[in-house]
């Protein structure tokens, strides 16, 4: 199975956190320096996926499938491009 991990989309995330989180005398990391922790991300990334699978939270759906008709435990969906959604969250809010 391959994963799909959009570099993009990871990079302008990465960039974008110091601005979002308030600290305005922190730069911003260049796309150089994201790509160093790649491997790193990647390797989290799967072994992420992996989990969801093993527990039966991660599923594989076509584009116009409803997601809401899943069974509860469903948490992520895996698209025919081998994009990954979160659909919902476990548990409560209240404890």
């Amino acid at each position: 199975m391959k994963l799909k991990v959009s570099f993009a989309a990871i990079v302008s995330m990465l960039i974008a956190l110091p601005a979002l989180a308030g600290e305005p005398d922190r730069e911003p990391m260049t796309p150089t320096q994201a790509s160093k922790s790649q491997p790193q991300q990647d390797k989290e990334a799967r072994r992420f996926i992996e989990t969801l699978e093993k527990t039966g939270q991660l599923v594989d759906v076509d584009e116009h499938q409803d997601t809401s008709q899943l069974p509860a435990r469903v948490t992520h969906v895996r698209y025919p491009d081998g994009t990954v959604k979160r659909i919902r969250f476990t548990g409560t809010a209240y404890r």
